[in-house]
């Protein structure tokens, strides 16, 4: 260990390098610094020196990561993590605290239940920030590298979940499927039963990370499978497009009934698609940290109270 060489590089040094890594810009580092653009390059500067490493270097009107900086951005996020919790041993106070916090869900997440749950957390921690993420293929990845704080989304009990060491999977709270339909669809002519379910095309979810839904696997076990007819990013738009289609979605009761869906009629899924859930996803190694932790518990907290209007 050079200590040294650690000597000469200072928090002010990490805290700035942490937002250039960030931002990749100046001038927004600088903003939320609260410092010049001028401060921030000479900082840049002095790190560039130190690490031995440009850390980034402009492509037109961009600036760009080094292989070096992006390398360094995982880790330099756990330290500044574990920095911050040497400085507040004495715990957490929602009333006085000041940052971020950054959630990856799916849109309709924050029609239900995520959006009661910040409103009231907003409340609660007047300085807080959410940064809301769009949940992508490479949520669950970010969490390790402590660019997202927390993962909410939906799935069965039932599904596998995906293998990434360190996350911790908690239930927020259980929900139910519901079919929906336009409401004058052919289907409500005749009984609604398993045949007529299966007799229409289909509007999958698309989730990489996420295993076959229960009720899909319960379905080949019958030896049907559903047809389907469009694959879409999230709920909110597979109801626009059922309202112009005679495609069914089935999708989470929770949403369905917090969402503003005219002309949809809903009916109960005719098959067994076992218990589904709402889970909050988190990194273990960091998830102590002590905002970290007072937020977990109260949104779980949060989450387990709500009544569904």
């Amino acid at each position: 260990m050079d200590l040294i060489a650690l000597s000469r590089l200072g928090g002010r040094h990490l805290v700035t390098l942490h937002l250039l890594l960030d931002s990749q810009s100046v001038t927004r580092s600088a903003e939320r610094l609260c410092t010049t653009p001028s401060s921030v390059s000479k900082t840049l500067n002095q790190l560039r020196a130190l690490l031995g490493d440009q850390l980034l270097y402009r492509q037109g009107n961009q600036l760009l990561l080094t292989p070096f900086a992006e390398r360094l951005g995982p880790s330099l996020q756990r330290l500044l993590r574990e920095l911050n919790g040497l400085t507040s041993q004495e715990g957490f106070t929602p009333a006085s605290w000041q940052g971020q916090l950054n959630i990856a869900l799916r849109e309709s997440g924050m029609v239900w239940p995520m959006g009661p749950i910040l409103g009231q957390l907003m409340r609660e921690v007047p300085g807080m920030m959410p940064i809301i993420w769009n949940k992508d293929e490479q949520a669950l990845a970010r969490l390790a590298t402590g660019k997202l704080d927390f993962v909410i989304l939906p799935h069965d009990q039932s599904q596998p979940l995906p293998s990434h060491p360190g996350l911790v999977w908690e239930p927020l709270r259980e929900d139910r499927l519901v079919c929906l339909l336009r409401a004058d669809h052919p289907a409500l002519d005749k009984p609604w039963d398993l045949d007529a379910y299966l007799s229409w095309r289909h509007i999958a979810i698309r989730d990489t990370e996420l295993a076959n839904p229960f009720f899909e696997q319960s379905l080949a076990q019958l030896q049907v499978r559903r047809q389907i007819g469009a694959t879409l990013p999230d709920f909110g738009s597979a109801a626009a497009l059922l309202r112009q289609s005679d495609l069914i979605l089935t999708a989470i009761e929770g949403w369905a009934t917090q969402a503003d869906l005219p002309g949809l009629v809903r009916l109960a899924p005719p098959f067994d698609y076992g218990a589904v859930t709402h889970s909050l996803v988190w990194y273990g190694p960091t998830g102590e940290e002590p905002a970290l932790r007072w937020f977990r518990q109260r949104i779980l907290q949060l989450g387990r109270v709500m009544v569904q209007g």
